[in-house]
């Protein structure tokens, strides 16, 4: 239920995007701004857990609640505020183009079609499954690579999440400044790169290296925060350029295929670490053995999970991203063809 609601208000939360500006460059300044806001409830949400957990250390029941009561008034109210702050900015932008405005005539399997045969598109897709499934991926093996494997408190696992996420949060104004000289392509790769290297890096991580452990964290929020920014990025220069081949624009179309996208990923990542680990004969933790020894298999499962099976996916991210066609001088070109032929409909 609470993921049911959740995309209604994540949905049209997305595509505004594309509806409060047209700038190529904007854009990428405007997906920073809203991931920095991600990312820092993420943390904050880290930090409340942490505090209620040592207010109210033995009660595990509790403790949920009062995060989940706390979370929940917090996430609220930014809402309302989002919804205030850009229904006039959404509005202005409409009147300027209003064909933005007019429904979608377009029979809904046939929006699919022509959804699934625009290929920049397609690309996007690739390159946002790659990235989240690889942050899925690291994100539910983690709890697991800091205990089992480092050997170390749990409160580590807290450590670890908080320099991923502080350190993608605090690179999303970097990198936007840097797409703008140099382009969104351009600026994954680098983000990529840093992130295989963290990757790799963990999984020839010995137990003893802790210190080494927390610089690797940092270098993949280095990547991470490329992954939140870039494809939501460029997913609106595809929604323009669908309306200049369909003559119709669909943000709701193509925004809710990416937030499915999203759930498939969590779904798919988890259950591939969990299933591998049970495979492989992972030992529950009892309040007699809170941390229990691993077998050397489960051990395997682990690093691999955290090392080459996200680096994989963040090199096939790579290589889509590579031959994704949009650039900054063939948007500019698709706007220039809308703008002409709103003027043409205009003067008829």
């Amino acid at each position: 239920m609470f993921n049911a609601f959740y995309t209604v208000v994540n949905l049209p939360y997305t595509a505004l995007t594309a509806e409060l500006t047209q700038d190529y460059d904007e854009r990428t300044s405007l997906n920073s701004f809203r991931f920095a806001f991600s990312i820092g409830g993420s943390i904050l949400a880290l930090i409340i857990g942490l505090v209620v957990s040592l207010v109210v250390p033995n009660n595990r029941s509790l403790q949920f609640l009062l995060i989940g009561a706390i979370c929940a008034i917090i996430s609220v109210l930014p809402i309302y505020w989002c919804v205030w702050g850009t229904k006039k900015r959404a509005q202005a932008v409409a009147n300027l183009h209003p064909e933005t405005e007019q429904t979608v005539s377009i029979p809904f399997g046939q929006q699919l079609k022509i959804a699934f045969s625009n290929r920049p598109f397609l690309f996007v897709v690739g390159i946002y499954l790659c990235s989240w499934l690889a942050v899925q991926l690291t994100a539910g093996i983690i709890p697991y690579f800091v205990t089992s494997w480092m050997g170390l408190p749990q409160w580590h696992i807290s450590s670890v999440l908080l320099a991923v996420q502080g350190t993608a949060m605090s690179m999303l104004f970097v990198w936007s400044a840097i797409s703008k000289r140099v382009g969104k392509q351009a600026v994954y790769y680098m983000g990529m790169t840093l992130w295989i290297i963290a990757q790799v890096g963990l999984f020839f991580l010995k137990p003893d290296q802790v210190v080494l452990m927390y610089c690797l964290a940092v270098l993949a929020g280095f990547g991470v925060s490329t992954a939140y920014l870039i494809p939501w990025s460029m997913l609106p220069d595809v929604i323009e350029l669908d309306e200049l081949t369909t003559g119709q624009r669909r943000e709701g179309l193509f925004y809710s295929f990416m937030v499915f996208l999203q759930k498939i990923c969590l779904g798919l990542a988890v259950n591939l670490v969990l299933q591998r680990l049970g495979a492989a004969g992972y030992i529950k933790p009892t309040p007699e053995i809170p941390v229990p020894t691993q077998p050397d298999s489960v051990l395997e499962v682990i690093r691999v999970s955290i090392g080459p099976l996200p680096a994989a996916a963040l090199i096939c991210g790579l290589v889509l991203a590579y031959f994704y066609p949009i650039t900054r001088e063939m948007h500019a070109e698709i706007l220039l063809k809308l703008q002409e032929r709103r003027e043409r409909r205009g003067r008829v």
